[in-house]
């Protein structure tokens, strides 16, 4: 007997339309600085200056140098973010590319997996309500980060089948391309604070999220994390450090200048009820925070195959394309480092 399909229907996490018309970005939003210091928010439906227009022709005869073939559904604005995370130089560019290339071409970071699923009903990472500019926001609870009980490989499956959920549904090209983080430290001291846990989850969106971040909330700190975030933060980068703010409990009410109270749980000084069920991921602006259909399908996903609407999974001879193309901008990097 042929097994059932379910499809999983996130469109419910998109703000409506109305707020969406409202958004206007101030210019310096979008762009700041010029040349190689320049940072950027807003990548879709807006004009790029004359040096990323340059920088952006270099990196495309580095794709054309090394034949390599990019996914059907690459955009300029993918060409851009590349451009930023390899920080203007042509010398990055193969390996920011080499890197975001060998993630597309992992099947497991882009479906939900029965690990996955389990990993994202913890609550190790949710999302719940938007900034003032409809921004989603995205919370991370550092007390149940355990690489024991999820291991390297699925923290960046789960991270970046979560992410691109969060990114394909709650954006909108031109108007909303951000989100912001809430990361709650609970408290934890240096010896149990997870390091390398944080440090995966910033190199999965460093690439192949870049340029999605616009704020960053550290919450809970204990004592000793203040002292040595206040000796970071004394040497640590400007524009960095703009993006990121440390809270302590009695500050919460800081993070209200940015993310409305209706928008907020009470553990953050907001007045929603704090979330209980953390997946499939809520839309507190809808009647019950979801779909009848999304929670139809995530009951039926137990006995059933799973698959994403509007999305097509790679197939075998594409991702034997991406492999392929994998090895030969190895050997080229090799050979290079030999001249």
């Amino acid at each position: 007997m042929q097994q059932q399909q379910v499809v999983l229907n996130f469109e419910y996490l998109k703000p409506a339309q109305y707020l969406i018309d409202a958004i206007v970005h101030d210019p310096q939003y979008i762009k700041r600085k010029e040349r190689s210091k320049s940072q950027r928010r807003i990548w879709e439906n807006v004009p790029y200056d004359a040096y990323e227009k340059e920088k952006m022709a270099d990196f495309m005869k580095i794709v054309t140098k090394n034949k390599i073939q990019l996914p059907a559904d690459w955009k300029d604005c993918d060409t851009l973010k590349m451009v930023y995370c390899g920080k203007f130089k042509d010398k990055n560019y193969l390996k920011v590319l080499q890197s975001h290339l060998a993630w597309r071409a992992v099947p497991n970071n882009f479906q939900p997996t029965d690990i996955n699923i389990a990993f994202l009903q913890k609550g190790i990472v949710y999302t719940f309500g938007r900034d003032k500019q409809q921004r989603p926001i995205i919370i991370m609870n550092l007390e149940l980060v355990n690489l024991k009980q999820f291991s390297e490989e699925v923290y960046i499956n789960a991270l970046s089948y979560y992410f691109g959920i969060i990114k394909k549904n709650c954006f909108v090209p031109g108007k909303i391309e951000n989100w912001v983080f809430i990361m709650d430290t609970k408290k934890l001291g240096l010896s149990k604070f997870p390091f390398k846990a944080i440090q995966i989850a910033t190199k999965t969106m460093q690439v192949n999220f870049c340029g999605c971040l616009d704020k960053l909330y550290l919450l809970n700190p204990s004592s000793s994390l203040s002292f040595s975030w206040k000796m970071v933060s004394a040497v640590a980068d400007a524009d960095t450090m703009e993006k990121v703010q440390m809270l302590k409990p009695n500050e919460y009410p800081k993070i209200q200048e940015r993310i409305p109270a209706n928008q907020l749980e009470e553990q953050y000084g907001g007045k929603v009820a704090n979330l209980t069920k953390y997946w499939p991921p809520i839309n507190i602006e809808i009647p019950g925070g979801y779909t009848e259909e999304i929670l139809k399908a995530v009951e039926s996903m137990q006995t059933a195959e799973i698959v994403i609407q509007k999305e097509v999974p790679a197939s075998e001879e594409d991702e034997l394309k991406l492999q392929e193309q994998m090895a030969k901008i190895q050997i080229k990097k090799e050979d290079d480092d030999d001249d």
